[in-house]
């Protein structure tokens, strides 16, 4: 097969040593997986076609190299924005010069004739990529989810994706109902390697893993109908005396039902509790009761949140349960507007 246009025209030279730095990054991946923090991991499969794919990438790989993360598959360029002070990124066509009017970050297969021109070294998770593959392949990714954070440019085009419940995704008006910047058609997808635009986004359904050009009207920070935050990049973070407050905010006009599940290892439950207000009905004296919750995984069924609410939902750790040494979750939220969340929780006594 014809091999996709060179995206970039300029020269480097002295690439000999990226050779060597993908076998030391194998290596480094191989160890790391070892490791505790396998609880935080969670796997993201990507079906690719032959051609140009927009991907959204919603886990942050330990190494994140793409000679590691594309070993043995059929990709021959991987690119992605990387300079938003451009303003204008729309492209309709992938196959054009991208970087050299537009800003473009791009990796070439080691095997091509152009891979030294590659400029893009790093595939952190919450970013979205062009990915071109010779064939139909499947690129299955293990790594942390990473937190969204859309960095939306006002007035313009951003190459943006959302983690989404894979075949309960919802239409592209229902995602973006709550935010005025976004309740337009000014949105493209990518169709047969071609962008086409979404005429109709009450018609069409938004897919898992797949990225999109979204025109923002003005400034925004929307990041989805249900948004999640701990107030941390880190997640959810537990010890003896201190817990974590999760906030939920329904930035839709109507309600929204949501469910946490708390996905724990075989071997490395983590015991969490709510702690609740009370008052004592025959002195009036305050103090504060717990709801317990399951060592191991387990899952919460939340009330429907109406719109333009939040609430929070407070979590410590129930130490004199836990083990000792650091232990490592996951927190899933997933919405009825098929939305999904992951929140890495880390947990220790302290003791250790």
């Amino acid at each position: 097969m014809k091999q996709p246009r060179p995206l970039i025209s300029r020269v480097r030279v002295n690439t000999n040593w990226l050779s060597g730095l993908s076998i030391a990054l194998a290596f480094v991946w191989s160890v790391g997986l070892s490791h505790a923090q396998s609880g935080h991991l969670r796997t993201q499969v990507i079906e690719l076609n032959p051609g140009w794919n927009a991907v959204y990438l919603e886990v942050d790989p330990p190494v994140s190299s793409p000679g590691v993360l594309l070993d043995g598959l059929p990709i021959d360029v991987v690119a992605t924005f990387s300079d938003a002070s451009t303003g204008a990124q729309y492209i309709s066509n992938p196959t054009v010069n991208m970087l050299q009017s537009y800003g473009w970050a791009v990796w070439y297969a080691p095997d091509r004739s152009d891979a030294f021109l590659s400029n893009l070294y790093s595939l952190p998770g919450a970013k979205s990529y062009l990915v071109f593959s010779r064939t139909n392949a499947t690129w299955t990714v293990l790594g942390s989810p990473a937190l969204v954070q859309v960095a939306w440019q006002p007035n313009a085009y951003t190459l943006a994706g959302f983690p989404l419940l894979k075949g309960s995704e919802p239409t592209f008006a229902q995602f973006f109902r709550g935010s005025p910047a976004h309740k337009h058609n000014r949105i493209y997808r990518l169709v047969n390697g071609l962008w086409r635009q979404v005429v109709n986004p009450a018609a069409e359904t938004m897919k898992a893993g797949e990225a999109y050009w979204i025109f923002s009207q003005g400034r925004s920070r929307y990041n989805g109908p249900l948004d999640v935050t701990t107030g941390t990049r880190f997640g959810v973070v537990l010890d003896a005396v201190s817990g974590s407050q999760i906030t939920f905010r329904n930035r839709t006009d109507h309600p929204i039902s949501y469910t946490v599940d708390h996905v724990a290892l075989p071997g490395q439950p983590i015991p969490l509790s709510t702690p609740i207000p009370s008052v004592e009905t025959t002195t009036g004296n305050t103090g504060t009761t717990y709801l317990h919750y399951e060592a191991g995984s387990f899952t919460q069924t939340f009330p429907p949140l109406a719109g333009g609410k939040a609430i929070r939902w407070p979590v410590v750790l129930r130490a004199y349960d836990a083990g000792t040494g650091a232990m490592h979750s996951l927190l899933k939220i997933t919405s009825d507007l098929g939305t999904v969340t992951y929140l890495p929780v880390t947990a220790s006594r302290g003791d250790d």
